[in-house]
């Protein structure tokens, strides 16, 4: 399963598959596992137990920067000398059912205890980190899956010292309040609801049955969209791998016909889908960014705009954000397209550090990293409607390394003031 998983993909495996590659009968393979998910699940947790041993740090050694340093070291290594159990486990399992997903989530959950243990415990010249431990490990496991999505995975090594910059800009006196797990770095609840208005992606109607004056490509246009939005009703419902093209069918009111006309196979009505949501995201996020007058507030105004999108359309949020690792490397390859994109927003970071900085340029991939690993942490476990309460917290993740986190909790403290007190009468 791992080899296979590597290879091809997990959505490619068939159960005559590995049991070929381990040279058993299917017999013997349902002896063992009950199916094809059970046997990834049992992969899942042989990479994690392998991979994950000895990387966790220890602050009580000393120097927090020599602790995550070995770390980092040690896990980076670790997969680059074992690519197919790593991407076992940072890509393929993504892709997996339920079970497999809960199992995720657990040894997430404990790996992120541990982190924040070691972020609470870390010091380093009076220094400690503020940063939420769920930041740490999305960054980490973005960049290292994207490299082994690349086959790169022989330069991970060489990024440690990167990260490590990076995660240092997050540094404040020890003594201070950690502002990135506190209090205010939520929004009040009653504040987040009246800030993130309705951003619906409209369905089109029906057309009119029978003969009518619509101009063919108004006819086209109207099928097509529905069709993705069909799509992506049979995605939320019954996840990728049990769809079919009948179920987008019955979701979006069509015939076959019309479908086949538009879209060859079910993959390619997802892939349609997901440029769909794209172009939605990067227009509604371009227009917002462009509206704040200085940085900060233009990161909070393109932040506010995505999870507006988000919020509102949470079956197309579920397909373009967490059923894609389910649908192909073709599909995976256009979550990296959007990650990309969103370091776009975060360069012009760079033009406002204050004197000489030691930010790292790979800061904007643990930043996008990390962004999406809470976004898509909330759309797959189905709280959607608690992520606009992280608008503070994740602007704070993004415009901290360049500002430094004294400016930039000042800077979200005055928004997060004014959006609290409300529009002016």
């Amino acid at each position: 399963m791992v080899a296979l998983c590597a290879e091809s993909g997990y959505l490619s495996v068939s159960v005559a598959d590995v049991s070929t590659r381990a040279g058993v009968s299917s017999k013997t393979f349902y002896e063992i596992f009950a199916d094809k998910e059970d046997c990834l699940l049992a992969a899942y947790r042989s990479s994690a137990a392998h991979l994950l041993a000895n990387v966790e740090p220890v602050a009580e050694q000393g120097d927090w920067r020599v602790a995550a340093g070995a770390a980092l070291d040690r896990l980076l290594r670790a997969v680059r000398d074992e690519p197919a159990a790593a991407r076992l486990l940072l890509v393929e399992a993504l892709a997996g059912g339920g079970r497999v997903r809960a199992e995720r989530d657990r040894t997430l959950e404990v790996f992120e205890q541990r982190a924040q243990q070691f972020l609470d415990s870390a010091q380093r010249d009076g220094k400690m980190l503020d940063l939420p431990a769920s930041a740490v490990i999305g960054a980490v496991r973005s960049i290292a899956s994207r490299e082994l999505r690349t086959h790169g995975e022989d330069r991970l090594p060489a990024i440690g010292e990167d990260l490590l910059a990076w995660l240092e800009s997050y540094g404040v006196a020890v003594g201070s309040r950690r502002w990135s797990t506190g209090p205010h770095s939520r929004l009040p609840a009653a504040a987040a609801r009246r800030l993130v208005s309705k951003r619906q992606i409209i369905v089109p109607g029906r057309l009119p049955r029978g003969r009518h004056s619509l101009p063919a490509g108004v006819v086209a246009r109207s099928q097509r969209t529905r069709i993705i939005h069909g799509t992506a009703d049979v995605m939320a419902s019954k996840g990728y791998a049990e769809a079919t093209v009948s179920d987008i069918v019955a979701a979006a009111a069509i015939s076959r016909e019309v479908f086949y006309a538009h879209f060859s196979n079910k993959q390619d009505a997802f892939l349609a889908a997901q440029q769909y949501v794209t172009q939605h995201i990067l227009e509604a996020c371009t227009a917002a960014y462009f509206s704040g007058s200085t940085w900060p507030e233009r990161v909070w105004s393109c932040l506010e705009a995505l999870i507006g999108l988000l919020v509102s359309n949470p079956e197309l949020a579920h397909l373009r954000l967490v059923e894609c690792y389910a649908a192909g490397p073709a599909a995976i390859e256009q979550t990296e397209q959007l990650k990309r994109a969103a370091r776009i927003f975060l360069q012009e970071g760079f033009n406002t550090i204050p004197g000489q900085s030691s930010v790292p340029p790979l800061a904007t991939d643990a930043i996008a990293g990390a962004v999406f690993e809470v976004l898509y942490a909330h759309i797959a476990h189905g709280e959607l409607d608690q992520l606009p309460r992280r608008l503070p917290q994740l602007t704070y993740i993004a415009i901290a390394p360049f500002l430094g986190p004294k400016r930039a909790i000042a800077a979200i403290e005055r928004i997060r003031e004014r959006v609290i007190a409300g529009p002016s009468r």
